[in-house]
């Protein structure tokens, strides 16, 4: 996702564009991997050493709600955010080793059987799926 896709986005939905937001979305951008807020927090911190914790936190949950954003749990309680290459939402493989992540280019649902979603009374409106393991580059360098 580009730049200005998440900044026009932010606008349709009345948010401010200011210095601190731009840079979170910046960061965001530079990273091919997921990152917690605390991650971000750290790198934003360099230049805006005043920004407080929960300002990421805050602006991180508005990026997740207009769906700008991917979030992963890799599994120790801690909520990763990477931001999405397309508009909708996608699915990736996540490497455990040095968190880098690739989205890939199908929705397991769309090869469920839905009857057994409908039978329920279910009316789905979101859902992830991510495979954790590890990437060529890690394997190799356990291996050695």
């Amino acid at each position: 996702m580009k730049l200005q896709d998440v900044i026009t986005k932010l606008r349709e939905n009345g948010y401010k564009i200011t210095p601190q937001r731009q840079e979170i979305i910046n960061v965001l951008m530079g990273e091919h991997k997921h990152l917690t807020v605390e991650e971000i927090h750290t790198r934003i911190s360099r230049r805006y050493p005043n920004l407080s914790p929960d300002t990421v936190y805050r602006n991180v949950g508005v990026l997740a709600r207009l769906n700008v954003l991917a979030r992963a749990d890799f599994g120790d309680g801690k909520a990763r955010y990477k931001l999405l290459e397309h508009d909708g939402h996608k699915h990736h493989l996540v490497c455990l080793g040095c968190g880098n992540s690739e989205e890939v280019n199908f929705c397991p649902l769309d090869y469920m059987d839905d009857r057994s979603i409908r039978d329920k009374k279910f009316d789905v409106q979101r859902h992830s799926f991510e495979i954790y393991g590890y990437c060529w580059a890690c394997r190799k360098k356990e291996a050695n």
